[in-house]
Formats: structure tokens, C-alpha cells, sequence
């Protein structure tokens, strides 16, 4: 037989010292992915994406599967879903028992995560049950919920200040600490908006 050294990668999965992250949208994939990781008897493992995950929720609860799902900001993945399917899909899966944290899937803009969880708190899915699933609950699911995802005593200081609520486009971040540093807030984003706010001579009336 031949070597392949990315099963490598595998082996701590099938030895529970790993979690495996497996990407499952359609709800036939869901399920086909359940049985699967039981007859592997596989025990860390994470779905992601799980944009149908609303049709199979029980079977995802009564697995005891946690998911990353989103982005909540699509339009439905079928012609006859509701318009709102991808917005409930995470307070769905939530209320059936399902441990839910939510993901922006984006590199570029990942600014976006704070109102993909803001649409899922607006279609069915408790404030404070949405914003742990962007703080404690993938905190949990990747077993560092000792030190982050929560402000106690004793984890690391690794936080926001804003001026209002995260989920509201209007709201600012205003100061970022990270392990306990202060970490300056600049980007080309910000730099533009700066530069373009009071630019002269600026619109005429």
C-alpha cells in the first residue's frame, strides 16, 4: 500500500485527541454526515456551514454535533424557502438543542460577523443566546473557554470597548485589547473614512 502522508492528519481524529471540522450545507448531507461520524465512531467533531441545518435540527441535537453556521447574510439556498431561511437557520437549530456558534465564512470582511449574528438575534434566535455564539460558544467548541470567550477572573484579557450594542451597523468599536494590550484600532477602511469625512470643499447646496 501506498504511503499518503495526509492521512497523517486524520490520525489524531480517530484517536479523540483531535477535532475534525467537516463542511455540510444540504440537509441530505447533514444526516449522511451523522451516520458517518457514528459508525467512525468518531467523538470530536464540529459541522460547518450547516445552512440547512433548520430542516434536521432534531437529528443534529439528538446527535450532539456542535456547528459553526452562517453566513446568515445570503438568500435562501432554495427557490421555494422562505425568504428569511438563512436568517432562522441558527435560532432554529439553537431552540432544538443544537450548539451554535455563528461564522461571517469571510476573510475580507469579517468586520460583518457582529450582524450576521445581529440577523440571526432578529429572526428567532434569543440576543443572548446570538451573541454567545460569537464569545463563549466557539470558545467551547475548540475547548479554550478556560481563557476567552467570556469576561471572568482569571481568563485573558481579550476584549472590545464599543459605543453601543455590536449587533447595530452604527455602533464603533473603540478600544481592542488583546491579552491585555491595548492594540491601536487603524485600517485602510478607517484611514479612507477619515480622510473623506470632512473633505473639502465637500458637497455644495
Amino acid at each position: 500500500m501506498m504511503y499518503n502522508p495526509e492521512m497523517d492528519a486524520l490520525l489524531p481524529v480517530y484517536q479523540g485527541q483531535g477535532t475534525l471540522l467537516l463542511e455540510v450545507n444540504k440537509d441530505k448531507d447533514i444526516l449522511s454526515a451523522i451516520r458517518w461520524v457514528k459508525e467512525k465512531k468518531i467523538t470530536k467533531v464540529v459541522f460547518t456551514g450547516v445552512a440547512e441545518g433548520w430542516r434536521v435540527a432534531d437529528s443534529l441535537a439528538q446527535a450532539g454535533i456542535p456547528v459553526i453556521t452562517g453566513p446568515m447574510l445570503e438568500t435562501p439556498r432554495r427557490i421555494s424557502d422562505r425568504y428569511d431561511a438563512m436568517y432562522a437557520n441558527p435560532g432554529i437549530m439553537h431552540k432544538a438543542g443544537v450548539k451554535v456558534a455563528i461564522r461571517s465564512d469571510e476573510s475580507e470582511n469579517v468586520r460583518n460577523l457582529p450582524f450576521n449574528a445581529g440577523f440571526a438575534a432578529a429572526y428567532g434566535m434569543e440576543k443572548a443566546a446570538a451573541l454567545k455564539a460569537v464569545t463563549i460558544v466557539p470558545a467551547e467548541i475548540f475547548g479554550v473557554s478556560n481563557r476567552l470567550g467570556s469576561l471572568e477572573v482569571g481568563k485573558d484579557a481579550t476584549l472590545f470597548v464599543s459605543t453601543g450594542d455590536p449587533f447595530e451597523t452604527k455602533t464603533k468599536v473603540k478600544y481592542l485589547f488583546i491579552d491585555g494590550w491595548n492594540v491601536a484600532i487603524d485600517s485602510r477602511h478607517i484611514q479612507l473614512y477619515n480622510e473623506f469625512l470632512d473633505r473639502k470643499p465637500g458637497l455644495q447646496k
